[in-house]
């Protein structure tokens, strides 16, 4: 009789203090469309991320997170709206989840009146990386700066000296395409006897590319670094095509964070096919930083190995987009 009274007492014990764990919300926000549709690869690893935490007992023994989720579309205006309402719905937040440039640009400048934490997932532009301008903004993904020295490389191992840069009007782009100038106008001063690289052609778009790719065109370009989001690289190429701004004489230097098949995903803004952009697209160079630890099979700080992250990752993203080619593949993930 005592037996069952003692683990009577313990089973209610054991219910008290499930039921007394506090709960910390965290506010996310996660591009499900626009620019870049990062939110429908990032969302599952975060909800992933966050399982982990909960379930583990040397880690907020006495907390459970949970993520108030909301669709940013990758719209920095639409995200301050968002953010407000997430502030201001009577749950207190104790952080906020971004992911895209612009997006956590603005909020980030914003979080700081409320001295609030901002962890970006995926968020690339050089600007971020002022501390006094974003006090209170972490990212666990690099500056896009990270790229411009092995694109020199590339542009020197080739012999490549007259480059045309073409770049979409955001602070993301356009902050890297300065730096891109910087670290080759610190390489021309090393006195190599090569022929210094140089930026010669300079085009620029907000909405339409088509002035502009036209532009590089007329001006002979045949080294083009291009600097845009998801959706307007496909209005890019599908100019490039028409133009013929391709082939064995160019070579282009894009972004390598689109998800798989991207050139191929329906747009009405362009009336390219998807076998045209490929054509456009034959031959052209990528660059992004590595999203995995090269040694899949060594047990990391999580206690998995990389190998198995990635596996359950994947049946993450099958289950929660069976009809989105971009949720199923993990090289979206990566982002700005």
């Amino acid at each position: 009789m005592l037996r069952v009274v003692v683990f009577i007492l313990m089973i209610n014990l054991l219910k008290f203090s499930v039921c007394e764990k506090k709960t910390l919300l965290i506010g996310g926000m996660f591009p499900m469309s626009g620019g870049w549709a990062g939110g429908v690869g990032c969302k599952p690893a975060a909800e992933l991320a966050l399982k982990d935490v909960n379930h583990r007992h040397d880690l907020l023994q006495d907390y459970e997170l949970k993520v108030v989720d909301v669709d940013s579309k990758c719209q920095p205006g639409l995200s301050l709206r968002l953010m407000y309402d997430l502030l201001y719905d009577n749950d207190t937040k104790i952080m906020m989840l971004t992911g895209c440039s612009g997006v956590s640009t603005f909020v980030a400048q914003a979080a700081r009146m409320w001295n609030l934490i901002v962890l970006s997932y995926g968020s690339s532009s050089p600007a971020l990386s002022d501390n006094t301008r974003f006090p209170t903004f972490f990212r666990t993904h690099p500056s896009a700066t990270l790229h411009n020295p092995t694109r020199l490389k590339l542009f020197k191992k080739f012999k490549w000296s007259r480059i045309a840069t073409l770049q979409q009007m955001e602070e993301v782009f356009t902050s890297t395409i300065k730096n891109l100038e910087e670290v080759i106008k610190l390489d021309s001063g090393k006195g190599e006897e090569v022929e210094p690289v140089e930026i010669s052609i300079r085009q620029s778009f907000q909405t339409d590319p088509s002035p502009a790719v036209r532009s590089l065109k007329k001006q002979d370009a045949r080294i083009i670094v291009g600097v845009f989001y998801e959706d307007m690289a496909r209005r890019v190429f599908c100019e490039a095509y028409k133009e013929g701004l391709y082939g064995e004489r160019y070579v282009w230097l894009i972004i390598g964070w689109y998800p798989d098949l991207w050139y191929a995903k329906e747009d009405d803004n362009i009336d390219c096919t998807p076998q045209q952009l490929r054509v456009a697209l034959e031959g052209h160079l990528t660059t992004e930083v590595l999203q995995f630890n090269l040694e899949k099979d060594k047990v990391t700080d999580t206690g998995i190995t990389t190998r198995a992250f990635e596996e359950r990752l994947r049946e993450a993203l099958e289950d929660v987009a069976e009809d989105d080619e971009s949720a199923t593949s993990i090289s979206g993930l990566a982002g700005m």
